[in-house]
């Protein structure tokens, strides 16, 4: 049997700063206001959970991955985030990982890269 779906979620101070970065920043659909959660839908790959009660967990012990299939798109995200995210990092080539990335951080300290698979 296997699952219909997955959810990721991770602990938030501030629901409206969520709802702002992820809805109108990165554009995800909300899915479901729970009052205390917001869960968005990642498109097809699974939802993002953020909520004010989720148990504490560092923000280093965790990465939310955005997915691009062109080098282009992940540089127009960054063109983007850069004055809109934390401590943006600029696009670069990971050999090791065969990636093209970059990370960013939300307002909670979570890290994200958005990044494209080279081969």
């Amino acid at each position: 049997m296997k699952p219909k779906d997955v959810i990721h979620f991770y602990k938030t101070y501030d629901l409206e700063e969520v709802r702002r970065f992820y809805g109108d920043v990165l554009g995800l659909d909300l899915y479901k206001d729970q009052g205390k959660c917001l869960i968005y839908d990642a498109k097809g790959h699974g939802k993002i959970g953020f909520c004010t009660h989720h148990p504490e967990n560092p923000a280093k012990s965790t990465c939310i991955t955005f997915v691009f299939e062109r080098r282009i798109d992940v540089e127009r995200m960054y063109e983007h985030l850069k004055t809109r995210a934390k401590e943006v990092t600029k696009p670069r080539l990971n050999d090791e990982f065969k990636i093209y990335q970059f990370f960013a951080k939300d307002a909670d300290g979570h890290t994200l890269e958005f990044q494209m698979f080279l081969h």
